[in-house]
């Protein structure tokens, strides 16, 4: 419980009212029941709840002037706002500290104070548990791998031999850190090779029948302040490290090839698939379904739209979308085009019969 004193404080907000009243819960305008309730307006379209649920207490936008209940918070940037809110209304996820006794920890594992390694967790030979991290269950961490202070490893979390993850790192349920990377061989130039050079698919031969494996013997590097959502692939490089950095988020069933590189503060959404070797540059954002081949690069501040089939390197500062993507600007008027088609169809019929009616003429 915080008064809205505190509460008016700690999010950098002017209070208009009773600082002493005392605050449980952060609500929906509609879910108020009690003066205990703090509801939260992010736009003038909920204001008519206020009144409706005898609302006294309110956390709303500063431009928003008509707000007719006894106390309220005004803040500049209400989703900022609601993220300190909840912050100081966190519900941890729980976790008992110390060793579980069906967890399986290696003895030559070294585990940091204030740990929690939950049921059925296993930690490898040589690996370090740093001070205060929580592992909540059947969660595995290979051998030689360091985790830094204070993370966070969901259930079914599973990280590979020699991988690294920093400070602060939230790994969401059932994401895989350092997996092998999806790279194979033929003895012979196959047809993905012959189609980049030559344009043109070779024909099948009895001597190039085998595909050959290229083992991933480097690691995966997450940096501190990194967040990785649930069932996200991460995989390891073949030589070297695949690199998170930090500050990074990444939502659910995000796909990362073996070499990758993603810069500090970098947003990327659900069901990105990123090849081999592709490298992104800091704080940029890649929307949802979109697709980066290998090798290719994104540069700082760009922004991949969603289902973006990026086919070309972008540019710095560059925003993106469409299949194969292009900038937003000529995706705009594509699209124009497009639409102008039908009617540029239709102007071209009336033009052949015309001309038809006019050789007619000048034929007779």
């Amino acid at each position: 419980m915080k008064t809205l004193g505190e509460i008016a404080k700690y999010v950098d907000g002017k209070l208009q009212g009773d600082p002493a009243v005392v605050i449980k819960r952060i609500v929906h305008p509609a879910l108020v029941r009690g003066p205990g309730d703090l509801a939260l307006v992010l736009s003038a379209n909920v204001l008519g709840l206020l009144k409706q649920n005898q609302v006294t207490s309110v956390i709303a936008p500063a431009e928003l002037t008509s707000i007719d209940v006894p106390n309220y918070i005004l803040v500049s940037r209400p989703r900022l706002a609601l993220a300190r809110l909840l912050e100081l209304f966190e519900r941890p996820v729980y976790s008992a500290e110390g060793i579980h006794p069906s967890a399986v920890i290696d003895p030559s594992a070294k585990i940091g104070e204030k740990v929690s390694v939950g049921p059925h967790c296993w930690v490898g030979p040589n690996s370090i548990i740093g001070t205060g991290t929580r592992l909540i269950c059947n969660v595995s961490v290979g051998a030689d791998v360091e985790i830094g202070e204070k993370a966070l490893l969901h259930p079914g979390v599973s990280v590979g031999d020699r991988c690294k993850v920093g400070n602060r790192v939230i790994i969401q349920p059932g994401a895989c850190i350092g997996g092998d990377g999806f790279s194979f061989v033929t003895p012979q130039p196959g047809n993905v090779e012959a189609a980049r050079q030559k344009k043109q698919i070779v024909e099948n031969t009895d001597s190039n029948m085998e595909i050959v494996r290229i083992n991933s013997i480097g690691h995966v590097v997450i940096e501190d302040d990194v967040e990785i959502g649930a069932g996200t692939c991460i995989d390891r490089a073949t030589l070297g490290e695949t690199k998170i950095g930090r500050g990074t988020k990444i939502d659910n069933l995000v796909q990362i090839g073996h070499n990758v590189t993603i810069g500090r503060n970098c947003l990327i959404v659900a069901q990105v698939g990123m090849g081999g070797s592709a490298k992104v540059g800091e704080r940029v954002v890649i929307g949802g379904q979109a697709g980066l081949p290998d090798h290719m690069s994104v540069g700082d501040d760009a922004v991949v739209g969603p289902q973006a089939g990026v086919s070309g390197n972008v540019a710095a500062r560059q925003s993106v979308i469409g299949s194969p993507a292009v900038p937003v600007r000529d995706f705009i008027q594509q699209n124009m085009n497009f639409k102008r088609l039908s009617r540029l169809n239709q102007r071209v019929k009336e033009l052949e019969a015309k001309l038809a009616e006019l050789e007619k003429r000048l034929g007779s």
